[in-house]
């Protein structure tokens, strides 16, 4: 192929820059529509304000027609009775007289529809024509007024006729026709539809002026969303959010988009926090297992009691350190819910049962009561839907800081109600223990992730941080509600409220 017919083939037309231009843009879209509504508003208008005033105009004139056609018959009406020389020049000179005081042209015709006097032609060359086989004529000497529109004969003008029957005794004795150019009326019709042309230019500008003032102000909000969003898509930079200084729909899109903006802002506050914490902890263990290596094979495995130290302490470290591996993978796991069922029929009675056994040997080493309260007046099996496992690890989760941070010799109390009636869809687990208690400024901050009221005591008794995170987190995918109530020296209650089925 010539490289001439490949550069033609490969330029856009006309009406393909068009297409792209129109409908790349959402401000080209609201112009180009706006445009087309007006112009086909302002020609219906015109169109129909032309027709109105033709229409107007010609039933003006018709009336017009038939009052002068009036005023004539009362004048000749005794003169188309008789048929003498002299009545016939009365009505030719009172038919003369009308028609050059209206500029319009009358026909006096006799009852046999012969022409008695025409104001276009002097009397002698008036007489004898016979017009009764025009339709108004034919018309009007039955007795009845009628009006037509048609070209005269003789030129090509458009004419408007009214033949008005002149009656006496009930008989027909003449009619009278009363006939009018056209003419003025459609020049004033042509002059009437240049000027509203003229207003159609004229308001055409004005839109393209409004519409682009229009369109820019609905699209810019539109475009700073979309320039925003390919520059966090392309940076990833999320510091900045839309200017919002509007009220309407547009508004609260923007206040919708900058609201989607700060929540990525505390997320990734909270994750580049997690990702913070969660280095720090796993490097303090991996330190201290470093350091204990480091002693034993400095020597340390020589001296049997030091060597049983650093080992039990060594032992410990990689208990805490794979607790807190664990903790982090399935914080990850319940992020993605990724390989995770949660419509697993859930029995409530034995889920607790199975959580109390597994706390049991630790509250007995601290001579904790744990006491089971059982609900007589429920009388069914109380199921949820969900997964079994992790139910299980929140009940755990919240079990072990009970036991942690109950001092010997406490008590730790596990019931179950349903919240209202026994039919009630809501089941509401309350785990209260008689421990050292939170603080009130601890309180909105315990469920978040490496978050500890006592980070000396948490990490002595090998704790995380993570733990009631992640009890949060499962109550939560469970469509569930956890909360707390806590007093320092006064213990702490923890409810968990979830939804039951059938």
């Amino acid at each position: 192929m010539p490289n001439s017919a490949k550069n033609k083939s490969a330029t856009p037309s006309i009406f393909t820059k068009t297409y792209a231009w129109l409908w790349n843009s959402l401000a080209n879209q609201l112009l180009f529509t706006y445009l087309i509504l007006v112009t086909l508003a302002l020609l219906v208008i015109s169109f129909w304000a032309l027709v109105s005033i033709k229409a107007e105009s010609i039933n003006d004139l018709r009336n017009s027609l038939e009052v002068e056609a009036v005023n004539l018959a009362l004048e000749i009406d005794n003169d188309l009775a008789l048929d003498s020389l002299k009545s016939k020049m009365r009505i030719k000179a009172a038919c003369d007289r009308h028609a050059s005081k209206l500029g319009v042209s009358i026909t006096v015709v006799d009852k046999d529809g012969h022409v008695l006097a025409d104001s276009a032609e002097n009397l002698k060359t008036s007489g004898g024509e016979n017009l009764s086989n025009q339709s108004e004529i034919n018309e009007a000497l039955a007795g009845i007024m009628s009006i037509s529109q048609r070209n005269s004969p003789n030129s090509k003008n458009n004419w408007l006729y009214v033949a008005y029957p002149v009656r006496a005794a009930g008989q027909t004795t003449g009619v009278i026709r009363v006939g009018v150019q056209l003419t003025q009326i459609e020049q004033r019709l042509n002059k009437d539809l240049i000027v509203f042309l003229e207003i159609t230019l004229a308001t055409f500008i004005i839109t393209i002026f409004i519409s682009l003032w229009l369109a820019k102000r609905v699209s810019k909000p539109i475009q700073d969303m979309s320039n925003l969003a390919k520059k966090i898509a392309i940076s990833g930079d999320i510091a900045h959010t839309v200017p919002v200084n509007r009220h309407d729909e547009i508004g609260e899109l923007g206040q919708s988009f900058n609201q989607m903006i700060r929540r990525l802002q505390v997320q990734e506050k909270l994750r580049q926090e997690f990702i913070a914490n969660a280095s720090h902890e796993l490097k303090t263990p991996t330190m201290a297992i470093g350091s204990v290596v480091e002693a034993l094979l400095a020597g340390a495995k020589d001296d049997k009691n030091l060597k049983d130290e650093f080992i039990n302490s060594l032992d410990k470290l990689v208990i805490r350190q794979t607790k807190l591996i664990q903790d982090l993978l399935d914080i990850s796991q319940l992020d993605a819910e990724t390989g995770i069922v949660w419509t697993d029929k859930v029995n409530i009675s034995d889920l607790l049962h199975e959580s109390i056994d597994h706390i049991k040997a630790q509250a007995e080493k601290k001579e904790i009561a744990l006491n089971f309260i059982a609900n007589p007046s429920i009388n069914r099996t109380l199921t949820v839907s969900g997964n079994y496992n992790h139910l299980l690890r929140a009940i755990n989760n919240i079990l072990a800081n009970a036991v942690n941070y109950t001092g010997n010799g406490g008590k730790i109390d596990i019931e179950y109600q349903i919240d209202g009636e026994e039919e009630s869809n809501e089941l509401v687990i309350k785990i209260a223990d008689t421990g050292v208690g939170i603080d009130a400024k601890d309180l909105p901050h315990i469920f978040d992730r490496f978050y500890r009221t006592d980070k000396a005591r948490a990490r002595a008794s090998g704790g995380t941080g993570l733990g009631l995170a992640i009890t949060y987190d499962i109550i939560k995918k469970h469509n569930g509600n956890i909360t707390v109530e806590s007093q320092i020296g006064s213990g702490t209650t923890f409810y968990l409220t979830l939804p039951l089925i059938n």
